[in-house]
Order: C-alpha cells, then sequence, then structure tokens
C-alpha cells in the first residue's frame, strides 16, 4: 500500500516537474536567452541613461536594469538582440553636450553710405516688409561668440561713432538630427545711451532671427540686431 502511495507521488511529482520544466523552456523559447551586460557612460548621468533605455528592458520577462553612480556604469539584463539595441541607443545619446555659436549682425538704417552685402538682403527677407522702412542700410558690426546651455555671453562692437555691447544669456538647448532651438535671452546696450532693447526668444538652428531695431535718438541712425544659431560639436 505504501509503494503505491509513493508511485502515485513520485508521477506526479514528475509530472509536475515536466511541466515546470516545460514552462520554462516555453518562456526561453518565447523570449530568448537573457544575458547580463554593463556599459561604461562617458557623458550621461547614469539615471539619464535608465530612463533612455528603460522601454527597450521588459521586466515581465526577466529584464533588469541597475546602475552605479561612481563609476558611472548601468548593469541591464535582457536578450542579446535587446543589448545590441542598447548600445546603439547609448551611443547616439552618451555625446558631450554641443556647444552653441552666436553669429550677430548689427545694422544701421539711415546712416552712412548704403551697402549691398549680400548679408542685408538676407536680413531684409527676414523682416516683415513695413519694418525695413528706411532709405540706406549698412552692416554696421558683427559679433561671433561661443557657449554652453545655461551660460552667458558677451562682446563688444564698435561702428564709426558708437560702442555696443552685445550680451546674450544661453537658455536650454534642444538638438535634434538635423537642427533643433535654443533659448536666448539678448541685450543690446551701447556707452551713450545704455540700454537699447532687451528680448528673450526661442531661436531655430540654422535660421536667422532679426531680434529687433530701435532709434536712440530721432537725428541719428537706427540699429537692427540680427543673430543666427548654430550647434558645435565637439
Amino acid at each position: 500500500m505504501h509503494s503505491k502511495v509513493l508511485t502515485v507521488v513520485l508521477v506526479v511529482v514528475l509530472l509536475a516537474g515536466g511541466w515546470l520544466a516545460a514552462r520554462m523552456f516555453s518562456n526561453r523559447d518565447e523570449y530568448g536567452h537573457l544575458e547580463v551586460r554593463t556599459f561604461q557612460l562617458e557623458y550621461m548621468e547614469p539615471n539619464s541613461a535608465v530612463l533612455v533605455i528603460d522601454p527597450y528592458v521588459f521586466g515581465g520577462r526577466g529584464g533588469a536594469i541597475s546602475f552605479e553612480e561612481q563609476t558611472r556604469t548601468i548593469t541591464v539584463r535582457e536578450t542579446p538582440e535587446t543589448l545590441s539595441r542598447i548600445e546603439e541607443v547609448l551611443a547616439r545619446f552618451d555625446m558631450p553636450e554641443p556647444s552653441v555659436k552666436l553669429h550677430f549682425r548689427l545694422v544701421e538704417a539711415n546712416g552712412g553710405t548704403p551697402s549691398d552685402d549680400p548679408q542685408l538682403a538676407e536680413i531684409k527677407e527676414a523682416l516683415p516688409e513695413d519694418v525695413f522702412r528706411f532709405r540706406n542700410y549698412r552692416l554696421a558690426g558683427e559679433a561671433v561668440m561661443t557657449g554652453i546651455e545655461h551660460s552667458g555671453v558677451a562682446q563688444n562692437v564698435s561702428t564709426d561713432y558708437q560702442r555696443y555691447v552685445i550680451e546674450a544669456n544661453i537658455g536650454e538647448v534642444k538638438a535634434i538630427d538635423g537642427g533643433g532651438t535654443v533659448k536666448l535671452s539678448v541685450q543690446l546696450m551701447s556707452d551713450q545711451y545704455g540700454m537699447i532693447f532687451a528680448t528673450a526668444v526661442n531661436a531655430r538652428i540654422g535660421q536667422l532671427l532679426v531680434l529687433g531695431s530701435a532709434q536712440p535718438e530721432s537725428d541719428r541712425s537706427a540699429v537692427i540686431l540680427a543673430v543666427k544659431a548654430e550647434l558645435v560639436r565637439p
């Protein structure tokens, strides 16, 4: 009697074990073999990297992510195919932040000899028709400044009779393939008139943007300030 009971128990255990093994092999066939790989980060913060690759890791099939702040590493458990994809994603995002180069152009209107500089034609195209209402335009000066996200830059621009100061604060930079945007706060000042104008804009990378114009004195030239932003990657 005891031997029969023992036989039945053994059969049940073997059947249960076979069912469990079948489930395990079935899951492995469904999801693939899982591996563990550690990625070394150069520029990204580990917690930021986790947010980027989290959509590729599935906890329901045993996928997992861990990271170490001190060593700047991130460890992932996933299928080999997914790990290769994660490696590609991290290579695209783990890059130094681009610098922003700002090319300012200062134009004098109704002052001096008119110029046929092609850069003036570009500025005219960027303005509404009713803004460029002066007789003569002259490119009075240029300034090129480079900074990084959340930094400030400044440069003097001297014309025939006035010294201007252009100050710019570079805010959030959004870089995408082929372009992006940068938030700018810009002030135009001069030794004689102090603050001429200030503005804040969200500039598209590569697009010429006229920031504003002012005429501090009615009998002198009006000044127009334009800027073009570009991204410079290391």
